[in-house]
């Protein structure tokens, strides 16, 4: 598999925002512009996956210390369930092996009407790996849940720190921990 990174290559646009802008609820993302924007951040990749030429998803990394943030990872429908998610986080797990790699997930609790999505999410995570973090948030009023692979689990403040250095001070007052 090809990984392009869209700092040596703003083409790939045209393949990663259908796919970020139809995979992602529009409160669990930032508009359009600013993610394009920010991807150009020196600590922030956006990288597209290709299959002999074939577009198959993207992910958005963060970096901050020894933390590595999964902003977003998406594949586009049509290979979905063929195992290139898979496939993807294991590329990530090799390109950021020095790293703790962490994301967060929809919150998992009966009271949502997808909690079935919900829950294939979390598993697919955790097949691939990666462990309960045991730290929920509250970011733009979504509930999520973190997990990690590496060798730490990664702190709230830490969290909130990531966060700051790509959108600034203003996270203080859009992301909480939930205790």
């Amino acid at each position: 598999m090809e990984i392009l990174n869209f700092k040596d290559n703003q083409k790939i646009r045209k393949d990663i925002e259908p796919l970020y802008v139809s995979a992602f609820p529009e409160d669990e993302r930032p508009p359009v512009g600013m993610f394009f924007k920010t991807v150009l951040l020196d600590n922030d990749d956006l990288l597209g996956f290709y299959d002999n030429n074939e577009f198959i998803g993207f992910a958005n990394i963060i970096t901050y210390k020894d933390i590595c943030y999964l902003f977003f990872l998406a594949v586009i429908e049509e290979k979905r369930n063929q195992g290139y998610g898979s496939k993807i986080l294991q590329l990530l797990k090799e390109l950021y092996k020095d790293k703790v790699l962490t994301l967060c997930y929809e919150e998992i609790d009966d009271k949502y009407p997808d909690i079935d999505l919900r829950i294939r999410r979390k598993n697919f995570y955790y097949r691939n790996g990666f462990l309960d973090n045991e730290m929920k948030t509250c970011e733009y009023g979504v509930n999520y849940e973190t997990c990690y692979i590496g060798s730490h689990k990664v702190s709230f403040e830490d969290y909130l720190g990531l966060y700051k250095s790509v959108f600034g001070k203003r996270v203080n007052k859009i992301i909480k921990e939930i205790k």
